[in-house]
Formats: structure tokens, C-alpha cells, sequence
């Protein structure tokens, strides 16, 4: 059985199946776990993590402190998260083993944009850089492409988005709008277009949530229609969609490389309302709405004009629109882009 190394040294927190189940991490910690779930039964998987003090075992995946890293004898692929931290230590210590860096970033704001093209070039003379999204590889290739690295090898496969465990069914409200996102990726337009809302129709709520940490929030006139969940769950978020008219996501400010809540929403049947920024487009599949025509059978929609987005959102809580899985999400198809990848 070949063995796997995933390096995290990028992570605030140190992390694994416990936290995952008892509360709401970051896309790139949480989707890296639920990739290695099903990995495991056909690879041996180790952790490596910045954050982590201790060592421990769960669902048959090694976690361990960064500190511990070199004592295995030998890796056969080493997948660092987001930065290849200690590339040179581990090339020395490890020269058989395939390497790879999984990108979660857009290049723009990250680390990247920070190296040195002598750095740049070093990373893509010995790694394989696998994105996220097709969007995000053409990101990453355009910028590396402007600062002349050559030889560079770079590919994708999305993210393996698996069914979440709903344990309380809540009934659908034609009035429940959600914003399940970090607060930068477009929550202050949000917020205002909701109030827009409130005040034709009262009964309307927005709950908002941040799947990664608790943020507070201040509100105008509609205070007590805006739900704080803060911190919850990716069960709870995925619950909280599926019984939503829709989730409005106005996020004109943050290009999403995959956009982990805008697939959870596809994957419940769940309209999005939001811009075709980043990879939003790759991932939302039917309907999409956004200021270009992306489907010529669904709404043409200017997210720029208040009275598009009011006309929507009350066309589709008197009609609710029938939702398609884009089969990008598929799980098998994932997987064996993965397995390819690896061998």
C-alpha cells in the first residue's frame, strides 16, 4: 500500500475528525479530510500539521506535529497544503517521492504573489501543482506565465463534495434567505440588498453563518430578521440551505477559486443568487443567475440593479425554480482524478 504525506504548516489550527464534527473549519482544512476518508481505503495517509502538539489516530489516518514529519523511513507522494513550506528538506530526505502542492488560493492573494521568481521557479522545477478549479489553473497560469517561470506542471480536479448527514429535517420557508460565507466575500452588499428586501416583505429572514469562525455583525433596520449563527457546522449549513428559498451570496468582491458553500447549495437543490466571479460559474450549474447570460433558459439577471435581484428572488418564491446537480460534483469521477493524479 503506497504511503501519503500531507504537509499543512498554512493552517491557524491544528485539526482532524473530532473538530470537523464538532464545529465549522475552513474549505481547505475540512475538504482535505473528507478526501483523505476516502483515500484511506486504498492508501496509507499521514498528517503533518504546524499547529498540531500531539499525536493521534483517527479513522485510521495518522495526525502528527509538524516536528514529527521526518520519521518515516519513506512517502511515496508528499502533498503539501496551500505552500510548500521545508521543499528543500523534504527533496533531500525524501528523493523518490512524487511531490505535489494543492493550491486553495487565487494567486493574487496569496503567498505566491509574495515569492521571488527565483522561489517560483525552484517550486516548479520539483512540484506539481494541482488547483482546485479549472478558473483557479488558469489563474495560477497566467500569473506565472507574467513572471516567465517555464517547465511548470499544473493541473486540477474540484473538490469531493460529500452528501452531509441531516439529522433534523427543518420544513422549507419560502421567506428564509442564507448567507453562509466568510464576512469579506461580499456580506456588507448582502446586508444592504436584504434590508431592500425587508422592507417590501416582513416576513422575510436572512440567516447568516460563518463556517469558519464566530464574527459579529451590525445590522440597521432589520435587526431582528437577520439570524447570527455564527460558528456552525457543515451539517447545520448544509440543513439550513436545504430548507432555503435561496442563498444570497452577493460576493462582487472576492474571486471564490472553488466555492465549497455555493456547491453545498447545489448539491441540497438550492438556488444561488451571486456573481460570476472566479469559479462560480464552473461550479453553480442550473439555474445560475448572475449579470451575464450564462443558461438562455434561466433568468438574465444584472446584479448590479436592485430591481433585478427583487424581481428574482419573487419570481422564485412564487415559482421555486427545479435545481441540477452539476455533474462536476460527482464523487466518482473525483476520485479517480485523484487517483491519477497520485500514481
Amino acid at each position: 500500500m503506497k504511503k501519503i504525506l500531507f504537509i499543512d504548516r498554512v493552517a491557524p489550527y491544528f485539526y482532524d475528525y473530532s473538530l470537523l464534527n464538532s464545529k465549522g473549519i475552513g474549505a481547505s482544512e475540512s475538504y482535505m479530510l473528507y478526501l483523505c476518508q476516502e483515500l484511506i481505503k486504498d492508501y496509507d495517509i499521514t498528517i503533518s500539521q504546524g499547529k498540531r502538539q500531539t499525536i493521534i489516530s483517527e479513522n485510521n489516518i495518522r495526525f502528527i506535529p509538524s516536528g514529527y514529519t521526518y520519521l518515516e523511513s519513506d512517502y511515496d507522494i508528499i502533498i503539501f497544503q496551500r505552500v510548500p513550506y521545508g521543499l528543500r528538506e523534504i527533496k533531500e530526505k525524501y528523493p523518490n517521492a512524487k511531490l505535489l502542492v494543492w493550491l486553495h488560493d487565487f494567486f493574487e492573494s496569496s503567498f505566491w504573489a509574495k515569492m521571488s521568481n527565483e522561489e517560483l521557479q525552484f517550486i516548479s522545477d520539483n512540484v506539481k501543482f494541482i488547483c482546485v478549479s479549472d478558473w483557479q489553473k488558469e489563474n495560477y497560469k497566467i500569473n506565472l506565465d507574467l513572471r516567465k517561470i517555464k517547465n511548470y506542471n499544473i493541473d486540477f480536479v474540484h473538490f469531493f463534495i460529500p452528501y452531509p448527514k441531516i439529522t433534523k429535517e427543518i420544513p422549507f420557508d419560502k421567506n428564509k434567505l442564507c448567507f453562509f460565507s466568510a464576512g469579506h466575500k461580499g456580506l456588507e452588499f448582502t446586508l444592504k440588498v436584504f434590508e431592500h428586501l425587508y422592507n417590501i416583505n416582513n416576513d422575510f429572514k436572512l440567516y447568516i453563518g460563518n463556517p469558519t469562525y464566530d464574527q459579529n455583525y451590525s445590522f440597521k433596520n432589520c435587526k431582528d430578521a437577520v439570524i447570527n449563527l455564527n460558528n456552525i457546522t457543515r451539517n447545520e449549513v448544509c440543513t439550513h440551505l436545504k430548507s432555503s428559498l435561496c442563498a444570497l451570496h452577493l460576493n462582487n468582491v472576492y474571486p471564490e477559486t472553488f466555492g465549497c458553500v455555493n456547491a453545498e447549495a447545489n448539491l441540497m437543490n438550492t438556488p444561488v443568487l451571486t456573481y460570476d466571479l472566479g469559479a462560480t460559474k464552473e461550479v453553480l450549474y442550473s439555474p445560475f443567475t448572475t449579470k451575464q447570460i450564462i443558461n438562455p433558459n434561466q433568468y438574465r439577471v444584472d446584479l448590479n440593479n436592485l430591481i433585478d435581484i427583487t424581481e428574482t428572488i419573487f419570481k422564485w418564491r412564487n415559482n421555486t425554480p427545479t435545481i441540477f446537480i452539476n455533474p462536476i460534483l460527482n464523487k466518482e469521477k473525483i476520485l479517480k482524478k485523484w487517483k491519477e493524479i497520485i500514481l
